[in-house]
């Protein structure tokens, strides 16, 4: 994981004890004392208190950041890039001091750690190649310079919001600055308390790397309800939200409920291969991916092999100790009603029961799945981010369709014909990100965020 010269991975306690002061980060705080208290995902200890930021910060932010950005933006894009390669560096470096921070900060297992981890190495080259295209075509030829051409700033708004998503903490976060960063934008990033200490890493990386100071601010409610005040406020002062591919909203209630995302495996679908796709993308980081494919809907003739390779794997991938991810109790409570939703609409328990979900002490939980022998065409119960799965058997397509009218915008289909043919039948539809014969996958990739940056009208605007 880290070469001889990377220093020792931190315990718990000193995750946050080494860390520069959190307003010389770039977390915005009036001095007030309201706190987030930050703990152990899988032990409970309080790992540190950090100060939180309240709604007077959110104006402060603002102003800080349209300063910062009249400079940050004549920057030339090589400038912007070697910050982007010195960051890259630093991250390279220094993983052991991310990788407790994503389990015991995140609540992240050894396996979605190490993914998240890899995901966010790749992420860097990735947007490098991006922007040089993107800005390859701002580039005029100048006549009086002998034919050579000068580069031509892309506009960019000038201020944009991002937010960081629980399980996806680095590459939510990366997602959401990278590509802003390069446009010449600030950007402010609501955090969490699970993704706070990571973040503040990764802003102690990009200080170092030399980001000047306001173009990457951070601001951390106290509670659910100052999340909502925080994200209403950021709404209003700045100029556009950084295109990401699921952003967590917040709701005055409490969590919104997401759709479903959808897995169809057909009659000619390579059983063992879906089977394979379909347990990481359900359960994988505690079913908390914007992706996770918590509706499967299965053709009869494949449904009974389907439904014990399915009901086995899950099995062994519960018990497999580096798979397990730690979910918050309120997840968990939202998911044992989202279970009793499903049967009063006529879906079985397969593998685990409601009572599955009360609080354990390590925090973990094991997956449920349902079954439904079809779906009379009642709403899909929204699905909370717990490790839930419900299989739908269906006989003809138009019940594909139909129940892809309540899914997300992610759908993954099992099938060995022409992928062409399905996608006309789908349009109208939410699914938009269609993948054939694989798992839905999460992600917007640089291009697609550079092109809705300039572009707002955009699907990701």
């Amino acid at each position: 994981m880290t070469s001889s010269s990377t220093p020792s991975a931190p315990t718990p306690a000193q995750l946050c004890a080494d860390l520069p002061d959190p307003t010389a980060l770039g977390l915005v705080t009036s001095g007030s004392d309201a706190c987030a208290s930050v703990a152990s995902a899988f032990t409970g200890r309080r790992l540190a208190t950090i100060p939180a930021s309240v709604p007077t910060d959110v104006h402060q932010a603002a102003g800080r950041a349209r300063a910062a950005q009249q400079l940050w933006h004549t920057a030339p894009l090589s400038r912007r890039i070697g910050i982007l390669r010195e960051l890259r560096a630093r991250f390279r470096a220094e993983r052991a001091l991310l990788y407790p921070a994503l389990v015991h900060g995140c609540g992240l297992g050894s396996v979605d750690t190490v993914t998240e981890l890899h995901l966010a190495d790749r992420y860097f080259p990735a947007c490098e190649a991006a922007a040089r295209a993107h800005f390859r075509r701002y580039r005029l030829p100048r006549p009086h310079l002998s034919g050579r051409v000068v580069q031509r700033a892309a506009p960019a708004h000038a201020v944009v919001t991002s937010c960081t998503d629980d399980a996806h903490p680095l590459m939510s976060l990366l997602e959401g600055a990278l590509p802003a960063l390069l446009c010449g934008s600030a950007v402010i990033t609501r955090l969490s308390a699970r993704t706070a200490v990571a973040a503040l890493r990764m802003a102690q990386h990009a200080r170092a790397a030399g980001l000047p100071d306001g173009v990457w601010q951070f601001v951390l409610p106290q509670s659910g309800t100052a999340t909502w005040a925080l994200h209403a406020l950021l709404a209003e002062h700045s100029d556009a939200r950084a295109p990401q591919c699921c952003p967590a909203t917040p709701h005055p209630e409490g969590e919104t409920l997401a759709p479903p995302g959808l897995l169809v495996v057909r009659h000619d679908a390579a059983v063992p291969a879906a089977v394979r796709a379909a347990v990481p993308s359900c359960f994988g980081r505690a079913g908390r991916t914007c992706a996770a494919a918590s509706l499967i809907a299965v053709h009869q003739s494949v449904w009974s092999p389907f439904e014990s390779a399915f009901t086995r794997a899950a099995l062994h991938y519960s018990a497999h100790p580096a798979s397990r991810t730690a979910l918050p109790v309120a997840n968990a409570e939202r998911g044992a009603a989202w279970a009793q939703a499903a049967r009063a609409c006529g879906a079985r328990p397969v593998l685990g029961t409601p009572r599955g979900f009360a609080p354990r002490p390590d925090a973990l939980w094991h997956p449920m799945v349902l079954a439904a022998s079809s779906w009379d065409g009642a709403p899909i119960p929204a699905v909370p981010r717990a490790p839930l799965a419900l299989l739908v058997r269906f006989t003809a397509w138009s019940e594909v369709l139909d129940l892809a009218r309540h899914s997300n915008r992610h759908l993954g289909m099992f099938t060995r014909t022409r992928f062409s043919q399905f996608l006309p039948q789908f349009a109208g539809l939410p699914a938009e990100h269609i993948t054939p014969n694989a798992a839905p996958r999460s992600g917007l990739s640089p291009r697609q965020a550079l092109h809705a940056l300039q572009h707002p009208a955009g699907p990701y605007g």
